[in-house]
């Protein structure tokens, strides 16, 4: 199957870009596990027409150089998804966004570049009321929001959300809406006017 664009994950990035895209006449698919802490309205997307895979978990990409062309799902095995755009905002720690162990922070499903402090000792405030550093960290995208693989640009992918180094949930929704506007911006057709 294929659409224009895929967002992997819905939470309230996620929802606000696809509701956004579909209603500017992009056929888009959302693919999340479950709804969010933040009980993310999804009916008015499904009543503009989105396909909406809730329940289902993207498990990794195909990609063709610096380009994504399709992901595979849990529930749909070998059968690939495919689209011209995707859009990653699949939150930090507790959406499993990002991954942390041992070794460093990770973002577990296309190995996204991730900005964090390499001192485990400065990934903490010990102000357990404190906003706490590692809150802060996250994938590192260019101007345009496109996220990158060993430093090298994936051209076709947009990043949102929770999952932006320097965005936290814990200090406002307003930097994640804005995160996501920027990717509406970048992907939204110039001659659709949004209702």
């Amino acid at each position: 199957m294929k659409f224009d664009v895929i967002i992997i994950g819905s939470g309230q990035a996620g929802m606000q870009v696809a509701a956004a895209l579909q209603r500017s006449g992009r056929k888009t698919a959302v693919i999340g596990l479950g709804r969010s802490i933040n009980e993310v309205e999804v009916k008015p997307y499904e009543q503009l027409g989105g396909t909406l895979l809730i329940g289902d978990s993207v498990t990794g990409g195909i990609f063709d150089g610096d380009r994504l062309q399709a992901v595979r799902t849990a529930n749909l095995g070998a059968y690939p998804l495919e689209a011209d755009d995707f859009v990653i905002a699949t939150g930090k720690f507790l959406g499993r966004g990002l991954v942390a162990d041992m070794d460093g922070i990770y973002e577990p499903l296309f190995g996204l570049d991730v900005d964090y402090d390499p001192d485990r000792s400065h990934w903490f405030d010990a102000d357990f009321g404190a906003c706490q550093p590692f809150l802060r960290f996250g994938v590192r995208t260019d101007a345009q929001s496109r996220p990158s693989v060993g430093g090298r640009t994936v051209t076709n992918l947009y990043a949102c959300g929770e999952l932006l180094a320097g965005v936290s949930a814990v200090e406002g929704r307003d930097a994640i809406a804005g995160s996501a506007a920027r990717v509406i911006g970048q992907l939204k057709p110039s001659d659709h006017a949004e209702a």
